[in-house]
């Protein structure tokens, strides 16, 4: 009796232990939520969800989770024609549904120059750049390196989290030099150690450190962070999460206890990753729960659907052009070193814009040529509208002519066959290649004729302006002194060349395209 007696009590110290712990220590639940790469891809159309629906599972996510909070990774305007032409509109309206609190800056922010990152993407929401620097010293004002979140929890206690951003070192690459002009994009974990064990010490206790990166991150690469300066984020000091953009992958893992997420492309996911809080008198413990990248697919949110429908009927975006029989794949993931039937009708229609603009060249042989990664997206069988073919093209660049000779050719070409980013694009041309993947013969096939281009042949090179002053890495100094000014003081704009062609075509396919013809010499 006396040992039951004694059980008893120490049972019940147990227990009233246990609850009085239980008291004391108070579990809540933080959910962020994050999207990337959006690249204003508002309208709803071939496979993408839009911002009515993007909005509305971000709001239904919401309700899940008191305490949630709403990020992107950037690249948020830039991207899409519909964007393009309404100017950005209606990304207010969108952050403000869901609440977007902060976004890292992607190099797609800078495309419509600094003035307009300055003075209007900026109202829109927070842009935080720990990386980007005036001239190596001082950050531009209309940028943040961090940004202090403070959540208030169930208990009323308020939870203090820093978010800091980082841009890839390539936006310098990225985007028009004019656009980033003063600015250096220096190494990101350096920038981010800097914030995070120096800067952040001055603004008291903060609970949790997330790395807001528009840096790529893929599956694929067993180090999950794609760019070789940024691949040691992870072992940073006190950092809880990692959410990523750029590569426009989706992502969800964990590296070094980490957990990394990405979700995607043009609003077709979202990311989401879960804390447990617990807080113990003045002692807070936060432990990472689950994460998930959720396909977008629910009912679009009424208003911001109408919204939308609105700027649609406005620009008349769904007036058919043509009708494409089958489909037209042009996607880095899946054929970025061929030459694609859309790249084919791409350049062919810089060829037509030419002829038609420039009665002053006598030239023979005109040959279009675009970089891989200027055209942006696929166009899927069936009717082609203004929308599907402005996404093709959606930056908008100038249409620019210069003359070349063979010689010169056939080094852009070259150039053009191992760039990162993809084959340079082309039509109406048979290019011979040998063992080392080197052109050795360029050929001109159009309106049924074969004429060897050799080093000495003078042409003319019709492009897309991007990449003749270093653009996606290739040599400037291949058009320095070439242009043919007439013809370039119009000012021509290639997605209007683009629209246009593609409205003289009865129909478009694969079949039909004026696809370059690649023969291996040593076969």
């Amino acid at each position: 009796m006396k040992h039951k007696t004694c059980f008893l009590l120490l049972f019940l110290m147990i227990s009233n232990s246990l609850s009085l712990f239980a008291q004391q220590s108070k579990l809540d639940t933080l959910s962020i939520i994050s999207f990337n790469d959006f690249h204003g891809a508002f309208a709803k159309d071939e496979g993408l969800p839009g911002a009515g629906e993007l909005v509305q599972m971000i709001l239904n996510e919401k309700q899940k989770c008191a305490n949630t909070i709403v990020v992107s990774a950037g690249d948020n305007f830039s991207g899409s024609y519909f964007s393009r032409i309404t100017r950005g509109k209606p990304l207010p309206e969108m952050f403000k549904a869901v609440d977007l609190k902060l976004s890292a800056i992607g190099n797609h922010e800078f495309d419509w120059g600094l003035p307009f990152l300055k003075d209007s993407a900026t109202l829109y929401t927070n842009y935080i750049g720990a990386n980007i620097t005036t001239n190596g010293s001082d950050i531009p004002n209309c940028l943040k390196p961090y940004q202090i979140i403070n959540q208030k929890l169930k208990d009323g206690s308020i939870l203090r989290i820093a978010f800091i951003g980082l841009t890839t070192t390539d936006t310098a690459h990225k985007t028009s030099p004019e656009n980033v002009a003063g600015l250096e994009f220096i190494h990101p974990l350096g920038a981010a150690c800097v914030q995070s064990l120096y800067k952040l010490k001055g603004e008291g206790v903060i609970d949790m450190i997330i790395l807001v990166a528009h840096i790529g991150t893929d599956m694929a690469d067993i180090d999950r962070i794609i760019e070789a300066n940024a691949k040691a984020l992870p072992f940073m000091d006190k950092v809880d999460a990692i959410i990523t953009g750029h590569s426009h992958k989706v992502v969800l893992d964990k590296v070094n206890n980490v957990p990394i997420i990405q979700a995607g492309v043009n609003g077709l996911y979202i990311g989401k990753l879960m804390f447990q809080v617990r807080t113990n008198g003045n002692r807070r413990d936060i432990s990472y729960i689950m994460g998930d990248t959720i396909r977008v697919n629910c009912k679009g949110n009424n208003e911001m659907t109408q919204l939308v429908d609105k700027y649609m009927n406005m620009y008349k975006f769904n007036k058919k052009l043509t009708i494409s029989k089958d489909n037209l794949i042009h996607d880095r993931n899946v054929n970025k070193n061929s030459y694609t039937a859309l790249g084919a009708y791409v350049t062919a229609s810089y060829v037509d814009c030419f002829s038609i603009s420039n009665s002053l060249s006598k030239a023979k042989i005109i040959i279009g040529v675009n970089h891989f990664g200027g055209i942006r997206a696929n166009i899927a069988a069936g009717d082609v509208t203004n929308l599907r073919a402005g996404n093709v093209l959606p930056f908008g660049g100038d249409v620019a002519a210069y003359n070349f000779d063979g010689k010169r050719l056939k080094m852009l070409f070259n150039e053009g066959r191992i760039n990162k980013n993809g084959y340079l694009q082309s039509s109406y041309l048979e290019l011979n290649i040998d063992k080392s993947n080197n052109i050795t013969r360029i050929y001109y096939t159009k309106d049924k004729q074969r004429v060897e281009i050799t080093d000495n042949t003078q042409c003319v090179v019709v492009l897309d302006s991007y990449i003749t002053t270093g653009g996606d890495g290739y040599s400037a100094s291949l058009f320095t002194g070439n242009e043919i000014i007439p013809f370039n003081n119009l000012k021509k704009e290639t997605t209007t060349a683009f629209i246009n062609y593609l409205g003289g075509q009865k129909t478009i396919s694969s079949k039909d395209a004026p696809t370059p013809c690649v023969k291996n010499e040593n076969k």
